[in-house]
């Protein structure tokens, strides 16, 4: 199972645990801000490898999905089984997505990402996410929102591009 080897969480200090998988994708440090949700790899009963980071930040009624990044050296490190069992269920970055979306569904009306990477907008779109008429910004509705109240959050998400 996914579960006996891969573990996804929230840390309270995602620079001490994800920089290097942060500075490797963007060159940038990871955010101080809140929140940092990182897939660990289970290498051992007693060694966690660092697999995968994306942070959530809250602005208001929203909450905005960005900085994803994923260590593919990790892999190397896995049996051809445990490779295929990632695989089969979407990869490690669809995975922290659904761990993000249940952990802070009833803190925000939606979530708002920012994204060019064709993968990583697949994998977007998988886990929930839809275009907006804004280019690049994509909404996921996890609860039902009026028409005109969508127009509202997707402007205030506007406001904070990129992120």
């Amino acid at each position: 199972m996914l579960e006996d080897f891969i573990v996804v969480t929230e840390v309270a200090e995602g620079p001490a645990v994800a920089e290097q998988i942060f500075q490797r994708k963007f060159r940038l440090s990871v955010p101080d801000f809140p929140h940092h949700i990182v897939t660990f790899f289970r290498k051992d009963w007693h060694c966690l490898v660092p697999f995968s980071y994306v942070h959530i930040r809250p602005r208001g009624d929203i909450y905005l999905v960005g900085g994803a990044a994923t260590d593919g050296r990790v892999f190397a490190m896995m049996s051809e089984q445990q490779r295929e069992l990632v695989t089969a269920a979407g990869g490690v970055y669809l995975n922290a997505l659904r761990y993000a979306f249940d952990r802070f569904a009833d803190r925000c009306e939606a979530y708002f990402g920012y994204c060019g990477d064709a993968r990583a907008w697949e994998v977007d779109m998988q886990a929930g996410f839809e275009p907006t008429d804004h280019e690049k910004l994509i909404a996921r509705w996890h609860k039902p929102v009026e028409h005109e109240r969508k127009l509202q959050l997707v402007e205030q998400a506007r406001t904070w591009i990129p992120f």
